[in-house]
């Protein structure tokens, strides 16, 4: 769908047919006539073709100057693509680490548990083997006594 539109460029009418809209039509030669102006200005008049010329080596140079802008930008943003796979490839392996370690912990808190039961239960053996000897030597004390007295 082609816009036709009428401008007028450095004092001559242009019909421009294209596919943008006619605002930016509108737009682009309102650019181009300003571009024209100014060179004139700077460079005299020296004829309609030189500034014409003169204007398009300007606006081409403008043209690859942004060109190269968006380049640098894209090789940027590409890096930072990147960049931002790589770090989030490394949140993912902490996030995997994490989960990890807090499985170990879990193991260790239940291996600890189970770890302080035996030594609780250890412990409550030993103080009935201890019990049972004070008792075993309180016998033995009692049976020496019997035994002196039976021996007198």
């Amino acid at each position: 769908m082609a816009n036709k539109v009428t401008v007028k460029i450095y004092g001559q009418e242009y019909t421009i047919a294209g596919d943008e809209s006619e605002e930016t039509i509108r737009k682009i030669a309102e650019y181009v006539d300003e571009k024209m102006h100014i060179i004139s200005r700077v460079a005299g008049e020296s004829g309609q073709g030189n500034i014409g010329i003169l204007s398009a080596i300007n606006i081409a140079e403008e043209y690859f100057d942004a060109q190269a802008k968006v380049d640098e930008l894209t090789k940027a943003k590409t890096k930072l693509e990147n960049d931002s796979k790589y770090y989030q490839k490394m949140w993912e392996d902490a996030k995997q680490n994490y989960a990890k370690y807090q499985e170990s912990m879990k193991n260790m808190q239940s291996m600890h548990e189970e770890e302080n039961s035996k030594v609780e239960e250890l412990q409550t053996k030993c103080n009935e083997y201890e019990n049972a000897f004070f008792d075993l030597q309180m016998e033995n004390i009692r049976l020496k006594s019997e035994l002196d007295k039976l021996k007198q």
